[in-house]
């Protein structure tokens, strides 16, 4: 079973062994607390070794005080954490030069309870305490979308941007857009990193909207930075670009009047291409969601149950049966061989019109029937036979 972390407390009054208690119960983390009053006795602790960590107050009893104490348990035992807990009368930091070079972490009560239990723990862990101790940064404030950034003209305005870097002598001049694209950069600009730039100018968008309200109008910005290596000018280009004028540390605070005045100029021509795009704001419109009406069923043929569909088997009709004719009585096939023996020529005659119309001229229209065909078709009785009338 593995051994359970030591904590080393220091205070002659105890506050700090109780302070570390509590913070141990609450956290609920098992771990063996060795209280002392003075120095002397917590530096014979540390030597003995197995101690993680050693939490001191800045006031000691004894020669050795807790800043003292510390850079000896460090030197004695290099992998225990140490932590000056201090009391309201003591110093509230430390000197920028001593916190930087201090092997410890330096709290000062009243103590942010989740700094000093974060602190806490990783000592007791073994890990990184300056990382625990350093505060939670900030969370980043979300950026507001102003829709798209108006383009610009970019043969016109290097011909400005190269103007003005004549004019004012600059070291580099850069046309940054409001969502930190780089659009124009001229001079020596690779001592300047374009990225940071960006991003430190971002902030500036929203304070020039807010500005513009409260002076009324189309409001316009310069800011002037001073450095001890680059001195730089900002003008604000409407409300979607910056002109970032860049000098060296030692001349740009003289070159004032001058920026100021070609400066304005040339924001006057870079506005002047970006025409009324320059001051609108265009938001970005969201589709309207697509209203889905819910689909309407009939209750009642729902519940009703569905009448069973009869599939009858197809019948097939019977084939009908094939002619059958009776056989000619004595017929004689070699009447087909004569064939070849007709005399053609005579059938063109059936159609030949003039031929037809000779024939129908020869004939009178009339037919004469004899007593013995009148009798046979009907038209007159047989006398002979009895059919006479009597």
């Amino acid at each position: 079973m593995p051994s359970l972390p030591r904590v080393i407390t220091v205070d002659p009054t105890w506050t700090i062994a109780r302070i570390v208690r509590a913070a141990l119960d609450l956290l609920d983390f098992p771990a063996v607390q060795v209280d002392v009053p003075g120095g002397a006795d917590a530096l014979e602790e540390a030597r003995r070794g197995g101690a993680r960590l050693v939490v001191t107050a800045w006031e000691l009893t004894d020669d050795i005080q807790g800043l003292e104490l510390a850079l000896r348990v460090k030197q004695a035992s290099p992998d225990t954490a140490v932590i000056i807990l201090a009391d309201v009368d003591d110093p509230e930091a430390l000197d920028p030069e001593t916190a930087a070079e201090s092997p410890f972490v330096y709290l000062h009560r009243p103590v942010d309870l989740q700094q000093f239990s974060q602190v806490l723990m990783a000592g007791l862990k073994g890990e990184d305490i300056f990382a625990a101790a350093a505060p939670a940064a900030a969370p980043a404030a979300p950026r507001v979308d102003h829709g798209p950034v108006p383009p610009i003209d970019f043969e016109n305005a290097r011909a400005i941007i190269d103007r003005l870097l004549a004019d004012v002598g600059a070291m580099a001049i850069i046309l940054i857009s409001r969502v930190g694209e780089t659009i124009l950069e001229r001079g020596a600009v690779g001592y300047l990193n374009r990225e940071l730039l960006a991003n430190a100018l971002l902030p500036m968008v929203t304070t020039n909207l807010q500005m513009r309200d409260l002076v009324g109008g189309q409001a316009q910005s310069l800011q002037f930075y001073d450095g001890d290596d680059k001195d730089m000018f900002v003008f604000s280009v409407g409300l979607h670009h910056f002109l970032c004028i860049v000098f060296d540390g030692q001349a740009g605070s003289r070159q004032f009047g001058l920026v100021n005045r070609y400066g304005r100029q040339a924001v006057q021509d870079l506005l002047a291409l970006l025409g009324a795009s320059a001051f609108l704001i265009q938001k970005a419109v969201e589709a309207p969601p697509i209203e889905r009406k819910p689909v309407r069923r009939d209750k009642r043929k729902t519940d009703e149950v569905p009448e069973p569909i009869l599939v009858r088997p197809e019948i097939k009709a019977p084939e009908p049966e094939p002619v059958k004719l009776e056989p000619i009585a004595d017929l004689d096939l070699s009447i087909l061989d004569q064939l070849d023996k007709l005399d053609l020529s005579a059938a063109d005659d059936l159609f030949d019109p003039d031929r037809l119309a000779e024939l129908a001229s020869k004939g009178s229209g009339r037919k004469e029937v004899s007593f013995e065909e009148a009798i046979e078709i009907g038209v007159l009785p047989d006398l002979d036979q009895g059919g006479g009338s009597s």
